[in-house]
C-alpha cells in the first residue's frame, strides 16, 4: 500500500532509506521509572484505525500522554511533513 505516498516519495524511501536498526528490537531501553511517567505524544496515523493500542490508550486516558491524530499512513514525515512538524513542535512546547 502506498500509505498516502506518491510514487516519487516511495522511490526516494527505497533509494535513500536505511534498514530499521536491529538493536532497537533486541536491546532493552534503559529508562528511570515507568514509560507511563514520561510525558509523551503518541502520533496515531488513522488509516490503521482510530483506536490506539491498549497500552497507549491507558496512558492517554490517564492524562500523562497526549494523542495526536494524522490522517495519513505510516510515513507522515514524507506524506504530511508540515503537519507532523507542527505536532512535534506543539508537543515539545508543552513539556
Amino acid at each position: 500500500m502506498g500509505q498516502g505516498l506518491t510514487d516519487a516519495q516511495i522511490a526516494r524511501i527505497l533509494a535513500e532509506g536505511t534498514p530499521h536498526p536491529g538493536a532497537t528490537l533486541t536491546a532493552p531501553a534503559e529508562l528511570k521509572g515507568s514509560p507511563g511517567d514520561v510525558p509523551a505524544t503518541h502520533v496515531k496515523c488513522l488509516p490503521d484505525g482510530d483506536v490506539p493500542p491498549p497500552a497507549v490508550a491507558g496512558r492517554v486516558e490517564g492524562g500523562r500522554w497526549e494523542l495526536a491524530e494524522l490522517d495519513t499512513g505510516h510515513w507522515p514525515m514524507f506524506s504530511q511533513p508540515r503537519h507532523l512538524a507542527r505536532v512535534l513542535r506543539e508537543s515539545a512546547a508543552a513539556d
